[in-house]
């Protein structure tokens, strides 16, 4: 059971069906996804607790481990966003709050609070329908990228795989180091903490209901996406994975294949998380041609020293 404010418990996977009892009434703030804050809960700081029927969330940043509040909800915004603050910062942490979802600050007093779009933070949501087709002016780059990644492995597959089956895994975690060692010799940092993150998910393999969809180069694993399905209409994306030393049109040929697969199970959106604020993601992420953002906010006081 999620504790009362102000107490806290740590982030188990025995809390899964108490915070998506919550979360499950709003749209699906990648955040707040409870296998996205257990795989991320690198260094086991991850706390929840519960004011005013709304989750409140000790998070520590995906970057630094820096520790922060936020919540979700929309149940008494400004008691529970004043009651938070002043607890963040009677604990020494920030003077604001972050990752605060867009549903939860409909009612804020700004009067009273600063509110702030986070950019940084932003969810992607695309139209599995057009990520499936490519069709369009919009889409002529990436048909032209998985023309050529065809031309050049025509019998390339995209398939669904289970985490769950011991040799895939293997296969996962090969891919894994592969991209690990790419993003090394590119001296790119972003995304180095992955691998933790995806051995953090493989410990509640056997509880998450996950959709993963891997592309094969004759028997070769060279890339996936790992799924969740949310509800009637929302798929969210956990981790995306390849081995762009064979082709880079590999990420635009993995991207078909995924919502090829995923338009099946009659879902409309995609939500591809957010960038970070790192340039290279945000490039990525934008010409994959988003339909749309589930925003965030950080909330502080107006003027408050």
């Amino acid at each position: 059971m999620i504790p009362e404010f102000p107490k806290f418990k740590k982030l188990e996977l025995s809390d899964k069906d108490d915070v998506e009892a919550i979360t499950s009434k709003y749209p699906p703030y990648s955040d707040f996804n409870f296998i996205s804050m257990w795989s991320w809960n690198l260094v086991d700081e991850v706390a929840i607790s519960q004011l005013n029927t709304n989750l409140i969330v000790r998070f520590t940043d995906y970057i630094t481990n820096d520790p922060f509040y936020s919540f979700i909800g929309d149940q008494k915004v400004n008691e529970t966003s004043g009651q938070l603050l002043e607890f963040s910062i009677k604990n020494g942490l920030p003077h604001f709050l972050r990752l605060v979802p867009e549903i939860s600050i409909q009612k804020i007093n700004k009067e009273k609070f600063e509110v702030t779009e986070d950019r940084n933070h932003f969810d992607y949501i695309y139209s599995i329908e057009e990520l499936r087709n490519y069709s369009g002016t919009k889409f002529a780059k990436k048909r032209n990228h998985v023309n050529g990644f065809l031309q050049k492995f025509p019998r390339a597959t995209g398939k669904i795989i289970s985490l769950k089956d011991k040799n895939v895994a293997e296969s996962v975690l090969k891919l894994f180091d592969k991209w690990h060692n790419l993003k090394m010799q590119k001296e790119i940092s972003y995304g180095l903490h992955d691998l933790a993150a995806m051995k953090r998910l493989m410990e509640g393999i056997e509880i998450f209901d996950l959709v993963t969809v891997g592309v094969f180069v004759g028997e070769e694993l060279v890339a996936l996406f790992i799924n969740q399905l949310i509800d009637s209409e929302y798929v969210l994306a956990h981790i995306m994975k390849a081995d762009t030393s064979i082709d880079d049109g590999v990420y635009a040929f993995l991207m078909k294949k995924n919502a090829e697969i995923l338009s099946l199970t009659n879902r409309k959106l995609f939500n591809y998380e957010q960038d970070l604020g790192l340039e290279n993601l945000r490039i990525a992420k934008t010409r994959f041609r988003p339909q749309t953002f589930l925003k965030k906010y950080t909330i502080s006081y107006v003027n408050k020293i």
